[in-house]
């Protein structure tokens, strides 16, 4: 199977199931994208990360983004599939929760930053606070906004977790010294 199929050289897409064609700029297409960015972050992430449970965690993440990505691009979902997103925040607070206790409290702003898997980490934290502004607006036209608390649990996590990947791999933070 060829990966090309040339019918979007006209600069037109269709969504998941659609043979209606829409234009690549449309406001679900750009959240489509900022998605697939988080993935390829984290997955520039993955490729520096060594302990398995953080690599699971990112992976399992990863799992997670493309499932937001098929609900966005219209695959249905039941309240059934809503309630597993619920006990997916759980899960990520609990992940937050761990990785604080772990680190020193903060009372400064830190700069992003630090080892490479950190870096990407933080990369893909800031991608998801952009995939959680389109999607907020977009998500109360086609019932997603189930999906807001995920996402913003989300960007919690990875700011944590950078912080405890530096930590792990003894790489200061970089504090922001207002000059």
């Amino acid at each position: 199977m060829k990966v090309y199929t040339k019918e979007g050289d006209s600069g037109t897409s269709a969504l998941f199931g659609s043979t209606k064609r829409m234009p690549k700029s449309s406001t679900v297409f750009e959240i489509l994208g900022l998605a697939d960015e988080v993935n390829a972050t984290l997955g520039c992430a993955l490729a520096f990360l060594k302990r398995p449970s953080e690599t699971a965690l990112l992976t399992s993440i990863q799992e997670d983004i493309f499932l937001i990505g098929a609900y966005i691009a219209g695959l249905k979902f039941s309240s059934a599939d809503k309630a597993v997103w619920t006990k997916r925040v759980t899960d990520l607070e609990d992940r937050i929760d761990a990785y604080s206790a772990k680190l020193p409290i903060l009372k400064v702003f830190i700069l992003p930053g630090g080892s490479e898997a950190s870096s990407h980490i933080h990369l893909a934290r800031v991608k998801v606070r952009a995939l959680e502004r389109d999607l907020v607006s977009y998500s109360r036209k086609k019932s997603l906004k189930f999906l807001l608390p995920y996402i913003n649990r989300l960007s919690d996590l990875l700011f944590v977790l950078a912080r405890y990947v530096n930590m792990e791999l003894g790489k200061k933070e970089e504090i922001w010294k207002k000059k």
